[in-house]
C-alpha cells in the first residue's frame, strides 16, 4: 500500500502533464500518483503511458466520456488504499519535496486535513508570485509568522472564505471514507464541495506556511478559471451540492452557513463581472434561484457580519437584480 495517492484529472493537457508528472515524482514518499484521462483528444494520455512505462508508481486511468474533473476524481478516489491523498492539477506543479514537507507533519498526529500555501503563475514565460490577496491575507492572520500550527476551524472561520482549490490540501484516506467526503459532479466549482466538508467535517486544521505548489493561471487559456461562457452556470450546481452540507448537519448550519453565503455571495459577483454580456440576464436569474433557501433568519444572522452582503443576498432572492 502506498503512503499517499497523487490524484491528477486531465483533458488535453499534452502541453503540461510532463511537466507537471516531473514536478510530483520530486519527493522521496512512496506514492501512488494516479491520472484519470477525461476522454482527451490529444496525446496526453501517450506522454502518461510513457512516464508509467519508466516509473511503475503511475498508471493511468482513461475515461470514454467527458465528464468533468470533479467526477473524474471521484473515480480515481474509488480505486485508492492509501493512508493519504493528494488531488492534484494536471497543469499545477509541486514543488520539490512538498508531499514529504506535509506528511512528516502529519505522520504520528490525528490530524485529518493539512493545507499549505502556493504560488500563481500568471504569466507564460514569467516566475510564480504570491498568492492572490484574499488568501495571503488570511494565511497571515491566522498563522503570522509560525511554520505551521494546528487550528482549530471555529477560531479561524475565514479560511472557509480562501480560494476552493483542491491541491493544496492533504487528507488522510480515512477521513474521506467516515465523511463520505466527494467531489461535486458540477463541471465549474466543482471543488466548493470537498473545500468546505474539509474543514468542516474536520473541525481543525494543521496549517503548514509555505508555499508548496504552483498554480498556473495565464489569461487567455482554455481553463475553468477563465471560463465565462454558458458552462460558468454550473457554479449554482456546485452551490447546491455544497449547500446540501448544511441542510444535512443543523450544526453546520448554525455555526458555518452564515460565512457560506458570504462566500457564495463574493464568487457570484466576482463572476457576475466577467459573465458574457448576452448572458448577463440568465445570470442573474440563477443567482436569483440560487437564494430560494435563504431565509429571513439567515439574513439577521449574515447581517450582524456584514450588512452590505446581507441586503445583496435579499435583493437577490427577491428581485435578480
Amino acid at each position: 500500500m502506498a503512503k499517499i495517492s497523487i490524484i491528477i484529472p486531465a483533458f488535453n493537457m499534452a502541453q503540461f502533464i510532463g511537466e507537471t508528472l516531473e514536478s510530483v515524482l520530486r519527493n522521496e514518499t512512496d506514492m501512488d500518483i494516479v491520472v484519470v484521462d477525461d476522454a482527451s483528444t490529444d496525446n496526453t494520455c501517450e506522454i502518461v503511458e510513457q512516464y508509467a512505462a519508466r516509473h511503475a508508481n503511475i498508471r493511468l486511468m482513461r475515461g470514454e466520456i467527458n465528464t468533468g474533473p470533479g467526477v473524474a476524481r471521484n473515480r480515481a478516489l474509488a480505486t485508492v488504499d492509501s493512508e493519504y491523498c493528494l488531488f492534484h492539477d494536471a497543469d499545477d506543479l509541486l514543488e520539490p519535496g512538498a508531499v514529504d514537507t506535509v506528511l512528516a507533519k502529519m505522520d504520528g498526529t490525528d490530524i485529518d486535513v493539512a493545507v499549505f500555501k502556493y504560488k500563481v503563475l500568471r504569466t507564460a514565460d514569467g516566475a510564480p508570485g504570491d498568492m492572490p490577496d484574499i488568501d495571503k491575507n488570511i494565511w497571515n492572520f491566522i498563522l503570522g509568522d509560525r511554520d505551521s500550527a494546528v487550528i482549530e476551524l471555529d477560531a479561524a472561520v475565514q479560511i472557509l472564505v480562501t480560494i476552493n482549490y483542491p491541491w493544496n490540501k492533504i487528507l488522510r484516506t480515512s477521513f474521506i471514507r467516515r465523511t463520505n467526503w466527494r467531489f461535486a459532479t458540477a463541471r465549474i466549482n466543482e471543488d466548493i464541495l470537498p473545500h468546505w466538508a474539509a474543514y468542516m467535517n474536520a473541525g481543525r486544521f494543521l496549517a503548514i506556511n509555505e508555499s508548496l505548489a504552483i498554480h498556473r493561471l495565464v489569461p487567455g487559456r482554455e481553463q475553468h478559471t477563465n471560463t465565462f461562457d454558458e458552462r460558468r452556470f454550473e457554479m449554482f450546481g456546485a452551490f447546491r451540492e455544497a449547500e446540501k452540507l448544511f441542510e444535512e448537519n443543523p450544526v453546520f448550519r448554525a455555526k458555518y452557513y452564515p460565512v457560506f453565503i458570504i462566500f457564495k455571495a463574493g464568487l457570484i459577483e466576482w463572476a457576475s463581472r466577467q459573465i458574457r454580456e448576452d448572458l448577463q440576464g440568465i445570470f442573474r436569474e440563477y443567482a436569483a434561484h440560487s437564494y430560494r433557501n435563504f431565509t429571513d433568519e439567515d439574513f439577521d444572522r449574515v447581517y450582524r457580519i456584514n450588512p452590505a452582503i446581507a441586503l445583496a443576498s435579499y435583493r437577490k432572492k427577491h428581485s435578480g437584480k
